[in-house]
């Protein structure tokens, strides 16, 4: 399913290594996003819940392979894992220690931003495609099923987080996201007089970190004002890197 494997390490964050992978899918060019942890963390997925992980991944779904997510002979599961097998750490990952999300957007639009505050930081990964699925959420009906466009935002941060903060900071996050995309003025797809609060198909990570515990995530708190900071940074560059790619 996958061949012709490349890896290309693009840093090291706090002890997080980012891998994006080169592949073939079904014969079709691909990459994905692997974020290595340096020992295994808990994490808030929206689609995979709160899970102990060792890395965070997000993988790209090329438009010929959108057909294939609704084929039941489509074996995304096995794809999946040779991906995390490909990794060039050595890392011993499956589907129990992963944390997933999948996007329409390639990882060569990736941005990624860190906010810090003398030993407190937050770091964000993002991938933004707002072309085709930019929506006003409850007031546009999206009809898109596939990854047309999506926002897939990672936060990482330096702080121990309780699952209540877990939960919060994806408030924090979502604002910051629209604060993204007001001030880029990125309008609904579906009503374009009307402001775009993200897409249809937006997905959130948030991965604890280890110092000092946090029991709430909002921007009345410093982790939070990062996170946001981190968050809205990421998001701009990551829409403008699509944009400017789509136009040339």
């Amino acid at each position: 399913m996958t061949s012709e494997n490349q890896n290309e390490i693009i840093g090291c964050f706090h002890g997080i290594t980012a891998e994006i992978i080169h592949h073939h899918a079904w014969g079709v060019s691909s990459n994905a996003l692997l974020l290595h942890l340096p020992e295994p963390a808990r994490t808030l997925s929206g689609l995979q819940g709160y899970r102990k992980v060792s890395v965070v991944a997000n993988y790209h779904i090329p438009q010929p392979l959108w057909t294939k997510l609704h084929d039941p002979a489509a074996d995304w599961r096995g794809y999946f894992r040779q991906v995390l097998k490909a990794n060039s750490c050595g890392n011993n990952l499956s589907l129990d220690n992963a944390t997933i999300l999948s996007t329409g957007v390639t990882m060569e639009h990736l941005a990624w931003s860190e906010a810090t505050d003398g030993d407190l930081w937050a770091l964000a990964f993002v991938t933004a495609g707002v072309e085709g699925n930019a929506l006003r959420v409850g007031v546009d009906c999206g009809r898109h099923h596939n990854p047309v466009s999506t926002i897939n935002t990672i936060v990482f941060c330096s702080t121990e987080l309780t699952q209540a903060a877990m939960a919060a900071s994806f408030i924090t996050i979502t604002e910051a996201k629209v604060v993204a995309l007001e001030d880029l003025g990125i309008r609904s797809s579906y009503t374009p007089t009307l402001q775009a609060t993200g897409t249809g198909t937006d997905q959130i990570v948030t991965v604890s970190g280890k110092t000092e515990k946090c029991t709430y995530v909002s921007g009345h708190t410093k982790i939070g004002a990062l996170m946001a900071r981190a968050v809205t940074a990421a998001t701009k560059e990551a829409i403008a890197k699509r944009r400017k790619a789509l136009c040339s």
